[in-house]
């Protein structure tokens, strides 16, 4: 499974929005990206108008949906 359709997929599970840390260890336990990556795929996912981050403190985001998408590619 791509790393933009698991961190999607989690975010619908756990109810929308996330903390960074708690989503990369979610993400991190079903595959071995590293949070570089990681961040990488947040970054593709909010150009791509899925998700929202959202800094809130220095060393702290919160990921939120923003966009339901059925159809989504993923490659």
């Amino acid at each position: 499974m791509p790393a933009q359709e698991l961190v999607y997929r989690i975010l619908l599970i756990k109810g929308g929005s996330m903390m960074d840390k708690e989503l990369y260890e979610a993400v991190s336990s079903a595959t071995d990206l590293s949070y570089s990556d990681f961040l990488k795929t947040l970054m593709k996912l909010e150009l791509n108008g899925l998700v929202k981050v959202s800094s809130i403190k220095e060393d702290q985001l919160l990921i939120e949906l923003i966009k339901e998408r059925a159809d989504q590619n993923w490659e």
